[in-house]
């Protein structure tokens, strides 16, 4: 049987449709349509059940399924176990990575993978691009803040745990005795991460379950673009420590305060296709887990003393593939 028209069956399986297969495969819809006719007359039985309006598999596409995911695994972690055994550096490595992390870890990183692979691209995003780029095959390892828990053969790493502040414009009043985020809401404009971001997501949620509901807000698309506006007095925000990396030359016009009420925290995750760059992935893990714990001890807790003891970054022997 073609290994690539298994790969398509196996996506189609998983999604649910062959329009998602295709998107996954980076693949037009009619070519994942016939690698599935292929592999159903290479094993002599309709897999897919094309007589009911929603997708099926039938009983045969079924046990397919079962042996075939176990199959592919098998033989991305020989391929993978036979590079490591000779050494051999891979043609091309693609990572991709949130904007805070690639400020943090991004040259330690390229400096690492220089040794690993003969062409290497490495670019920043926003989460939820970056897990679309790795379920299609456009990236081969991802650092994001999301760990893609709902997609199956996946290997994820958390780096990082650290609680979300609030950051204020130097020169703003702010009781820490009595905060009120409220009145903070009301009184001045929050810089915030764009709807599409998972770190906007994740905050306009709290704030939501706080019923805080900001008058005005300025949307942003980078933590560059963020930390600037709230040096510039332009309004306030909610960020973490880590982000403060990114500009650092604005730090003296920012004050970071420890959030109000209950806290929440930003996860941080190296995630890869499971069985593709298994050693590779765990190499990374360590060295990114190495370089943050670096900048933590160090910088972050010159900048931050009060918020230092609650970032927590995985130590290395410790870093578990789930």
């Amino acid at each position: 049987m073609n290994l690539h028209n298994i790969e398509a069956f196996l996506a189609v399986g998983e999604s649910g449709s062959f329009t998602s297969a295709a998107r996954r495969l980076h693949k037009t819809q009619s070519a994942v349509s016939q690698s599935i006719r292929q592999l159903e007359d290479e094993v002599g039985a309709v897999l897919i059940d094309r007589s009911v309006r929603t997708f099926a598999l039938t009983p045969a596409g079924e046990l397919l399924r079962s042996k075939a995911a176990n199959l592919i695994d098998d033989i991305r972690k020989m391929t993978a176990l036979v590079r490591e055994h000779s050494k051999t550096r891979v043609r091309q490595l693609r990572i991709g990575m949130v904007d805070s992390f690639g400020t943090a870890v991004g040259p330690a990183l390229i400096q690492c993978m220089l040794e690993e692979a003969l062409n290497l691209q490495l670019w920043s995003d926003l989460t939820p691009r970056l897990g679309d780029a790795l379920l299609e095959k456009r990236a081969d390892v991802v650092v994001l803040n999301d760990a893609l828990e709902a997609e199956p053969h996946l290997t994820r790493y958390e780096l990082l745990q650290e609680p979300f502040v609030l950051l204020l414009p130097a020169n703003m009043a702010w009781d820490p005795s009595a905060p009120d985020l409220e009145l903070l809401a009301r009184a001045y404009p929050m810089v915030r991460y764009e709807a599409i971001s998972h770190l906007g997501a994740q905050i306009d949620s709290q704030c939501r379950r706080l019923h805080v509901a900001p008058l005005r807000r300025v949307s942003v698309d980078s933590t560059e673009k963020l930390i600037a506006a709230v040096a510039a007095g332009i309004g306030w925000s909610i960020g973490t420590p880590l982000s403060l990396l990114r500009s650092r030359e604005y730090s003296p016009q920012i004050r970071v305060v420890p959030f109000p009420g209950e806290s929440f925290h930003r996860r941080l995750y190296m995630v890869s296709r499971r069985g593709e760059f298994d050693e590779l992935a765990l190499r990374l893990a360590r060295l990114a887990a190495t370089e943050l714990e670096a900048l933590v001890s160090g910088e972050l807790r010159r900048l931050l003393p009060r918020i230092y003891p609650h970032i927590f970054v995985t130590n290395v022997a410790d870093l578990r593939a789930s």
